[in-house]
């Protein structure tokens, strides 16, 4: 698959991403920022400087979307975060994860960097959000 080919599945992605409802996991402060530059609105956690236990406590949703990094301590932590999640009766989604993961792998390591890559290849204006081409 091309880049031209990636980045189109990563926008259909996001804007998949953009109409769910449920809460998002990720691991830091810059992997918030980055989805919202992409215009993600749901709330967003990062958990990195909390308990995942205090963290699954303080979630009222039903829904969980779980988007960790996709290096090796990310993939850890996705699959302990599904695991404590589904162990506490939430549903957890874990396509946008998977199917980014798909999609960027190659390009980019980690959800602070989507916003950057997907800007340098000239499909996100500075105050527009995403172009949808």
């Amino acid at each position: 698959m091309s880049i031209e080919e990636d980045v189109e599945n990563t926008i259909d992605i996001l804007a998949r991403l953009k109409e769910e409802e449920g809460v998002i996991l990720v691991e830091g402060q810059k992997d918030i920022e980055s989805l919202i530059n992409l215009g993600i609105k749901n709330k967003i956690i990062a958990v990195s400087q909390n308990n995942i236990f205090s963290v699954i406590d303080s979630i009222s949703d039903k829904e969980v979307i779980v988007l960790t990094d996709f290096d090796k301590q990310g993939t850890f932590l996705f699959k302990r975060y599904v695991k404590e999640l589904h162990s506490s009766g939430k549903k957890v989604i874990t396509i946008y994860y998977r199917d980014l993961k798909k999609y960027l792998k190659k390009y980019v390591t980690g959800i602070e960097q989507i916003y950057p890559f997907l800007k340098r290849r000239g499909v996100i204006e500075e105050k527009e959000g995403l172009i949808w081409q």
